[in-house]
């Protein structure tokens, strides 16, 4: 008589719109005692249906907030970022390292934001190494961080600029991408040690830079 009674009360709570979880949690029942019970009822299938349908929605709702929520709290961190540039321009305008990194990086480097990437390209290796030095002593990257690559041409020995590249801007060969090999526009006039590029993924970072750049270009 009491599985009777447990299975009417099950079948009136199924007939609410509940679910499983909530019945066996409610009568204390198995799940898979329920699947029995409501294996082969046209109804229940029904109900099944329509508690996925509603739980897909409230996952994207959930998924919509979480989302707005991040936005949120990154669109924060970035305007705290510009804060802290600013702040710091004052003391680091007058310093040599950073008046050549944002000078370099003024000609030479990415300025879109939203990549993340700080990232400047050139075949002056003394260039590139002046930016290494800022990245690490003025934007307080770890040096394991910054990385490099090389374009190279056809006829330029890969291991050989490698070499080349890594003593002369002093990043590691282990912190170089595999170089890429371009065809030039001239078949004759070709750059002996190809291109270098040296970058590092923060955006945080990338917009304190390109906020100090705004602010040392409105120095002129």
């Amino acid at each position: 008589m009491k599985i009777k009674e447990e299975k009417n009360k099950a079948f009136d709570l199924r007939r609410e719109g509940k679910s499983y979880r909530q019945i066996a949690e409610l009568l204390d029942i198995s799940k898979s005692t329920l699947s029995g019970w409501f294996r082969d009822v046209d109804w229940s299938q029904d109900i099944k249906k329509q508690l996925i349908e509603k739980s897909k929605g409230a996952s994207r709702k959930r998924l919509l907030q979480l989302n707005d929520l991040k936005k949120k709290r990154w669109s924060e961190c970035y305007v705290r970022a510009e804060k802290e540039a600013i702040t710091e321009f004052e003391n680091l305008k007058k310093d040599k390292l950073f008046i050549a990194g944002m000078a370099l990086y003024w000609g030479e480097g990415d300025k879109i934001w939203k990549n993340g990437i700080i990232r400047i390209s050139n075949t002056d290796e003394k260039m590139l190494r002046v930016f290494n030095e800022f990245l690490q002593k003025i934007c307080k990257v770890e040096r394991e961080k910054i990385r490099a690559g090389i374009l190279l041409y056809p006829d330029l020995d890969s291991e050989e600029r490698l070499k080349f590249w890594s003593e002369s801007i002093r990043i590691s060969k282990e912190r170089f991408f595999k170089s890429t090999v371009i065809q030039g526009r001239h078949k004759t006039k070709k750059t002996g040690s190809g291109v270098c590029i040296v970058s590092v993924g923060d955006k945080y970072l990338k917009k304190k830079l390109l906020t100090w750049l705004d602010l040392f270009i409105g120095e002129f």
